[in-house]
């Protein structure tokens, strides 16, 4: 008898960026995550840990979907969720870098904003 599939964690996140060193640079100094090493994969990115072991990948290619026409809510398009201790920091440094956010709508304790390339990203307070 087969055993039953079991899924033990998310391992990454990978999203589509046209600057890899504009994302890298968004992401290590707004959100403080950290560089990984990464293999030669033939396309310029790069990789960051997110904690517990999962990655963010960030991949330097063409993006097939079209930029314009996505919500101002991050809520309401595609998006990852990081979960985090304290917003207020975060906050913080989205505000100083001058990222718009919004607040969830749902009522829980998140913000959602995007990326440099219109990435959608939630931050839910612990």
């Amino acid at each position: 008898m087969t055993a039953e599939p079991v899924v033990l964690a998310l391992h990454h996140v990978s999203l589509l960026v046209s600057d890899t060193d504009r994302a890298r640079r968004f992401y290590e100094d707004v959100l403080a995550l950290m560089p990984l090493d990464r293999p030669d994969l033939g396309f310029p990115g790069a990789w960051l840990a997110l904690g517990d072991g999962q990655q963010l990948h960030l991949m330097e290619l063409p993006d097939p979907d079209p930029k314009s026409g996505r919500p101002e809510h991050g809520g309401r398009d595609r998006h990852f969720a990081l979960r985090v201790a304290d917003l207020a920091p975060f906050i913080e440094r989205l505000e100083q870098a001058g990222v718009n956010y919004t607040r969830s709508r749902s009522g829980r304790a998140s913000i959602f904003f995007r990326d440099p390339d219109g990435n959608a990203v939630e931050l839910m307070g612990a």
